[in-house]
């Protein structure tokens, strides 16, 4: 949800209309395989002209983990299996590439296609 300019991640009831925030300064949302974990982007220092940062609520405990990616990354976060996430840089004008990086904020981001967009897993 979206509100005078600060995003947040939030869980609703429709038949108890009710509505919780459950983060804040989350955006682009992704759920994980096992209903766990979120991946998200998040403007750094809450200002989306100063870029935006990718990391992983764990949605029992509230902790954030920012993934291993330092680069701007406005693009939506996609699980490709259960320990890796899957996003899209800009390589220029009108082209990309999809990168992946380990979901637990270790290693280093991996290009996975060279020219393409946003991934999304099939499965």
């Amino acid at each position: 949800m979206s509100t005078a300019g600060h995003r947040y991640l939030v869980e609703g009831d429709i038949a108890a209309k009710t509505v919780r925030t459950i983060a804040q300064n989350v955006e682009c949302p992704s759920l994980s395989p096992d209903g766990k974990l979120i991946a998200f982007k998040s403007a750094i220092t809450g200002d989306p002209a100063k870029g935006w940062r990718l990391s992983v609520l764990d949605l029992a405990s509230g902790a954030r983990t920012p993934l291993a990616e330092t680069r701007s990354v406005d693009d939506q976060p996609s699980w490709l299996d259960p320990n890796t996430i899957g996003y899209a840089i800009p390589r220029g004008t009108g082209d990309s590439d999809v990168w992946t990086v380990p979901a637990d904020g270790s290693d280093s981001p991996r290009l996975l296609i060279p020219h393409a967009e946003s991934p999304a897993a099939l499965g």
